[in-house]
């Protein structure tokens, strides 16, 4: 696959191929179950042959697809709360998130994409190998944790200001 295979059209083309090359595969799978009786001879007739119990072969049931990487890599810049960061930190928030590292590649392609989109923006511009640090622009996700947090604040600061 190259990258002009990713594209939504080329990619659900190629699940329905997919698709329909598993289920032939189902087809296959139960007309040879059907027809086989003991070790794997073809069974002409099983008039004399006793009945064999064949157990049940495990089918295999995709599971539902992922998110879209492309909306993770948007939560991930998102969570950051309009706070400076650097690359690492958003690349070690994805890996939180997917279970997977990504790419250094992937990290920087994605954050120069945002802030052509106008959706993140160079913070301060760092010599070495850190390098910048940079602002996300996109709206703070709501969570219900975040109002939690705020109230235990504003009890900490009452209990605070009281004693």
């Amino acid at each position: 696959m190259t990258a002009a295979d990713l594209t939504p059209d080329a990619l659900a083309k190629l699940e329905a191929k997919l698709m329909a090359d598993l289920e032939m595969v189902r087809k296959v799978r139960a007309l040879l179950v059907e027809h086989k009786i003991g070790g794997g001879s073809m069974a002409v007739a099983p008039t004399t042959a006793p009945a064999v119990v064949l157990a049940p072969q495990p089918v295999f049931t995709p599971r539902p697809p992922e998110r879209p990487r492309e909306e993770v890599l948007k939560e991930c810049l998102a969570a950051t709360a309009g706070r400076p960061f650097a690359p690492q930190d958003l690349a070690q928030r994805i890996k939180e998130a997917t279970k997977q590292r990504p790419g250094d590649k992937e990290v920087k392609t994605f954050l120069n994409r945002m802030i052509r989109q106008g959706s993140a923006v160079v913070h301060e511009v760092r010599r070495g190998r850190p390098g910048n640090l940079y602002r996300s622009l996109l709206p703070l996700p709501e969570t219900s944790s975040a109002s939690e947090g705020e109230q235990t604040d504003d009890v900490g600061r009452s209990d605070g200001a009281s004693s």
